[in-house]
């Protein structure tokens, strides 16, 4: 099926929305930065969204959603909890541009990561230290629009200074 924003969704339908629902209401989307050695400017920016859950049924609707769609999730089994990650940065583009449209309560972060985030490290900004600073300001604004747990150590101000900037 093809809608009019020309982005191919073979699956039935209500699956989308149903995604969608998903992301909105029951997924993380994680940001993480990290220090690495193998990286142009010593540190990692690495997008993530991931979904925990009690119920085997559900994860295993999105690991063949996943699946139809070339998009490669990690499953992971706890003794209480399943948990569905999203971290390949070709998969969470993937996955975001097929729901975009039907996400309500994300949409912000969404948005972020599709038109700034996701084709500004696609770009290779992250490989110099001014273009590091600015992805992080996107990195900042996506953080303050989802469930980012304390005050993050690694923020654009961090790096400003870091850089000498």
């Amino acid at each position: 099926m093809t809608t009019t924003d020309d982005i191919d969704r073979p699956d039935e339908s209500w699956k989308y929305p149903y995604v969608a629902a998903v992301i909105d209401f029951g997924s993380n989307i994680q940001i993480q930065v990290r220090k690495v050695s193998d990286a142009a400017v010593g540190y990692r920016i690495v997008p993530t969204i991931y979904v925990t859950n009690t119920d085997p049924g559900v994860l295993g609707f999105l690991d063949e959603f996943c699946e139809t769609h070339g998009i490669r999730p990690r499953l992971r089994e706890t003794e209480t909890t399943y948990r569905l990650d999203i971290s390949r940065r070709d998969d969470v583009h993937a996955l975001l541009k097929l729901v975009r449209p039907y996400v309500i309560a994300r949409s912000e972060p969404v948005e972020v990561l599709l038109k700034h985030l996701l084709p500004g490290l696609e770009l290779g900004k992250h490989s110099d230290e001014d273009g590091f600073i600015e992805l992080m300001g996107y990195v900042d604004e996506i953080r303050k629009h989802t469930a980012s747990s304390g005050d993050p150590k690694y923020d654009q101000d961090y790096f400003r200074t870091e850089f000498g900037r």
